[in-house]
């Protein structure tokens, strides 16, 4: 007999749910009042002005709590040494005209114009101050004087 008092109170609170659920799908897709705007309303839109915040600095003059000691405290120095400049040579005129590689063997040589003279270079190879640091199939890098350029192959 328990059971069929629990059968009668929750039956109707499972109808009640299911038929609330039923009321608000059906009210949402049917609604009955007329939510069209009228062009009689103006809103005015007025943006808040805002403050700028204040600024703040912290200082970080506590305690190390790993070491137990006090921050030592550093003066920035800043030195700037005027650097004489050296009149810098224009880097010579390079053409990488493409990759030579020889049967049965890992290394690789680079077919590279300089001045208008044709150089066969091996990786870190100099010709007239011209050095090749590096290359690929596609581009090399040479440097001149503290300067590095990559150049691009030539067809």
């Amino acid at each position: 007999m328990k059971n069929k008092k629990n059968i009668y109170i929750l039956a109707p609170a499972v109808v009640l749910v299911w038929g609330l659920l039923i009321y608000k799908i059906v009210a949402g897709l049917n609604p009955s009042v007329d939510t069209t705007p009228t062009s009689e309303t103006i809103v005015e839109f007025k943006p808040k002005s805002f403050k700028q915040a204040e600024s703040f600095t912290i200082a970080a003059d506590y305690r190390d709590p790993f070491l137990g000691t006090f921050k030592k405290k550093t003066k920035k120095r800043s030195r700037v040494k005027p650097t004489p400049e050296k009149p810098t040579t224009p880097f010579p005129n390079v053409v990488f005209k493409g990759i030579i590689s020889p049967k049965g063997k890992n290394e690789k040589v680079f077919l590279i114009q300089v001045n208008g003279n044709q150089y066969l270079f091996k990786q870190n190879a100099v010709f007239n101050e011209v050095k090749l640091l590096k290359g690929n199939a596609t581009e090399v890098t040479m440097q001149f004087e503290k300067q590095v350029q990559t150049f691009q192959l030539k067809k």
